[in-house]
């Protein structure tokens, strides 16, 4: 750049309609833009619209997905950038919900309160889930089932409870749904800048009772218990190997004397924390996990957690069961990687 305060922020959108166009697509554009005019991430969507009227967003309730990481438009671009860099991907918050552009059809968020809810809840906790709005679409478990209540109902939930609401066993049997419910939710906190919710979801998971399992679950959790054919990986050497680490949280874990391979679902759960609860759930979360290093080239997944590696060697055979694939992925420990790369891992 030419001068010393401008900079260049390359933006790829989201475009959708659902009136004139059966599948969504992206275009790129570029900006230079000032480092001191401090705008608002909302501010970068009318300049995109001026260069193409197509772009759609709404002008109010503004969430919005940057880089996968669930947004307001009253985010700061500068802390935008700070962590995610000038190259930025914009999508809907839910994709399948998109009827043109960033525009989404949200009637389930108010439809899900008054059908779980609603019955309950006093005029203070309307108010308080209306600020959750941004925390419902942001619930992973959208991207697996979208019958879902959402991530927002259950820390309502929580709150109500925890406030003395004469209700409780009704909101705990409303909220336990077999296949929409608590059972379903394997939180993962998808807020670019936003309160982390794992001990309030762990805390009502604790006070609520299993409802009664149908035949297919039951079997499932009978064979989760017994002796399983694992898959085991005896390896000596990576040469020719395209290794990837999987984490399973936002520890940050460096590998010296190895390239890895690169996939979104390194720091993701993957239906590890459901297995006993909900395992026909947790086989297509762990099924797009190792899916996901896979397609993306590895044929060596490295575990930095031994039980992960433990739980996921022990599913794998009913996880290509449950995708209808094959999933040729030699699964060994973070030790073993140290081992056989001869190198230290920095934590």
């Amino acid at each position: 750049m030419t001068f010393e305060n401008q900079f260049e922020l390359k933006i790829r959108a989201f475009f959708f309609n659902a009136n004139t166009d059966y599948l969504p697509y992206y275009k790129n554009f570029s900006f230079i833009l000032d480092k001191r005019d401090d705008l608002k991430l909302k501010q970068i969507l009318p300049m995109i619209k001026e260069k193409n009227p197509s772009f759609s967003y709404p002008e109010k309730e503004l969430i919005f997905r940057v880089n996968n990481l669930v947004v307001t438009g009253e985010e700061k671009l500068s802390a935008i950038i700070d962590r995610l860099g000038t190259e930025l991907v914009i999508d809907p918050v839910l994709e399948y919900r998109s009827d043109n552009g960033l525009v989404i059809n949200n009637h389930d968020f108010m439809h899900q309160f008054r059908r779980v809810l609603g019955h309950y809840a006093s005029k203070e906790d309307l108010e308080y889930y209306l600020k959750l709005y941004p925390i419902h679409y942001a619930s992973e478990t959208f991207n697996y089932d979208r019958e879902y209540i959402g991530d927002a109902i259950l820390i309502l939930a929580h709150k109500m409870i925890k406030d003395g609401n004469p209700h409780k066993e009704q909101i705990l049997q409303a909220i336990n749904g077999e296949f929409d419910g608590i059972l379903c939710c394997e939180y993962e906190n998808n807020l670019f800048d936003g309160v982390d919710y794992t001990d309030t979801i762990n805390e009502l998971k604790s006070m609520v009772t299993m409802p009664p399992l149908n035949n297919d679950i039951c079997e499932n959790i009978i064979k989760s218990i017994m002796p399983k054919k694992s898959k085991s990986y005896d390896i000596d050497t990576l040469e020719n190997e395209a290794v990837a680490l999987y984490i399973g949280d936002k520890t940050d874990i460096k590998i010296n004397g190895i390239d890895l391979v690169e996939f979104d679902m390194s720091y993701k759960l993957a239906g590890q924390t459901i297995l006993s609860s909900n395992p026909t759930l947790a086989y297509k979360k762990a099924g797009k996990m190792l899916l996901d290093a896979l397609d993306n080239g590895a044929t060596v997944l490295a575990f930095a957690k031994d039980k992960d590696l433990e739980i996921f060697s022990s599913i794998h055979v009913d996880v290509e069961k449950t995708v209808g694939r094959d999933i040729e992925l030699k699964l060994i420990s973070l030790a073993k990687l140290k081992e056989l790369t001869q190198e230290a891992v920095e934590v």
